[in-house]
């Protein structure tokens, strides 16, 4: 079974030849594995992409999920990673230990009315707030797909179609409507208190980013790219309670969810949200997601408490410790895989991966670890998990 056809059928709650490796590559991992320089990346959009593919293939995994970045012009300065405007001043320095961030050093530089930076809103930040108000939040403009083509995310993501699609499988990415996209705008604190002093607010930009979304996933569809990351790594129960995610962000990823299969009945849609969400497990079936993941052990959570929770009503992806991959040795990884796979995918709908992002420091070994554990104990046998002697 090609890895397309392996990740699609587990993904849409079957049991396939075997469960499927797709652990989280970002493109600092992805350029540590390929060798390539991190700046080399914040550059040109193209590499992004190729990067991760390049080391899922290096690390055996069935799937890998792509980012678009934007290109940015920089400038190193002793220790530091300078973003220059078309004048070639420097705007701000690139967060080159966490996540390529820029931080600017004015919050005029981002526009909420310029489409360009509303469609990678989360590649830049600063001190004061981009939106300050419910003025603000009915400004911000929502990038359609026709834009996206524009700054030529098709193009290069066609290119690594082309080149690399029998390969591998692929997943779109939507980036964030809810908490995340709230975060990007407001800030960490201000968005927290928001939940509590200024509920019309935070709807008001949930809905913009319900609607940037839905045509990121617009694009990725008409592409043939059928499964579609979202992400809110801020919305878990480790951050906020089950009473505001209930009230804020169960409405607006519904609305995601339900416009993305609207708009194609095949798209099947998963949310990043490491952290603990088994207070909330049963509440995102009924957002309309296909697949909950990355079933974070730092959040104090396993896969099979999850699956005991949502039965067979959705997919579940992740598990793994982040940690693993960097602490552990390569047969520890693989026992703590092997556990993941027996205890969430008995009977198919279970996609093996990392509790989050695997840090940049792991090795292609631990990576590999997962491919070899599929392989020796995750294969089916009419739709049933062929090993299953205790350990």
């Amino acid at each position: 079974m090609k890895p397309k056809e392996r990740v699609y059928q587990a993904i849409s709650g079957h049991a396939p030849d075997r469960v499927p490796s797709v652990p989280k590559i970002w493109v600092d991992l992805g350029a540590a594995l390929t060798g390539t320089e991190l700046t080399e990346v914040i550059s040109d959009p193209l590499r992004a992409l190729e990067v991760i593919v390049e080391a899922g293939l290096l690390c055996g995994v069935d799937a890998v999920r792509q980012f678009h970045f934007p290109a940015r012009t920089i400038k190193i300065e002793a220790d530091r990673v300078l973003e220059l405007n078309d004048r070639g001043e420097p705007i701000g320095e690139v967060d080159m230990q966490g996540g390529l961030t820029t931080r600017l050093y004015d919050q005029a530089t981002f526009d909420i009315e310029n489409p360009y930076y509303m469609s990678y809103h989360h590649f830049w930040s600063s001190e004061a707030p981009f939106v300050r108000d419910l003025s603000d939040a009915k400004r911000i403009i929502v990038p359609d797909k026709r834009f996206l083509v524009d700054l030529g995310w098709k193009e290069r993501q066609e290119t690594i179609l082309k080149r690399y699609g029998g390969a591998v499988a692929f997943f779109g990415d939507c980036s964030s409507a809810t908490m995340a996209f709230l975060v990007c705008l407001r800030g960490m604190e201000r968005a927290l208190m928001d939940l509590i002093e200024n509920p019309e607010l935070v709807h008001s930009i949930m809905e913009k980013g319900v609607a940037i979304a839905v045509e990121k996933a617009k694009l990725n569809l008409d592409m043939g790219i059928k499964i579609l990351r979202l992400n809110d790594s801020v919305g878990n129960m480790s951050v906020i309670s089950p009473a505001h995610w209930r009230t804020f962000v169960f409405p607006h990823m519904r609305d995601v969810c339900c416009a993305i299969h609207d708009y194609d009945k095949d798209a099947k849609v998963y949310c990043h949200i490491c952290g603990n969400v088994l207070p909330i497990a049963e509440d995102l079936v009924e957002t309309g997601l296909d697949c909950i993941g990355p079933l974070d052990p730092l959040g104090g959570l396993e896969p099979g408490q999850v699956r005991k929770r949502v039965g067979n009503a959705v997919s579940l992806m992740g598990g793994v410790n982040t940690l693993s991959f960097v602490q552990r040795k390569p047969e520890e990884v693989e026992q703590e895989a092997r556990r993941c796979i027996r205890s969430a995918g008995q009977r198919g709908g279970f996609i093996l991966g990392s509790g989050c992002v695997v840090p940049r420091s792991a090795t292609r070994e631990n990576l590999l670890a997962l491919r070899r554990t599929v392989e020796l104990y995750g294969v089916y046998d009419n739709g049933i998990l062929k090993e299953n002697p205790p350990f």
